[in-house]
């Protein structure tokens, strides 16, 4: 008796998962991935510079055409020595996100803190 409750156990798991393994190889894997990461810099509005702490990245436009750096041109170096504007962006290139900062920080200075 014992052995055909076994097999009669067996057959029916085997039925069981037999019928549940389409159902998981069917599974939904897709992973959605938001892009949360921040970025911080200093912003120095006066002059529309921007730095970026972490990389120590300069932001900066010549002839209307953003540059970028570990240096900033001599003539622009004076303009960052205090002050700025902290804020964070979702990207690592600030000047992406340039006429949104120009709207929220069209009127606060690096005095302004």
């Amino acid at each position: 008796m014992r052995t055909v409750r076994a097999i009669t156990t067996a057959a029916v798991m085997a039925i069981g998962f037999a019928a549940a393994a389409p159902s998981l190889s069917f599974a939904d894997t897709s992973v959605t991935i938001e892009k949360t990461h921040k970025h911080h810099y200093v912003y120095y509005g006066d002059h529309q510079i921007y730095f970026a702490p972490e990389s120590k990245t300069y932001y900066w436009q010549t002839n209307g055409r953003w540059e970028s750096g570990a240096e900033l041109p001599p003539e622009s170096r004076a303009y960052v020595t205090t002050g700025g504007v902290q804020l964070d962006l979702d990207t690592d290139r600030p000047y992406e996100r340039h006429e949104w900062v120009l709207q929220h920080y069209k009127d606060k200075h690096d005095h302004d803190d």
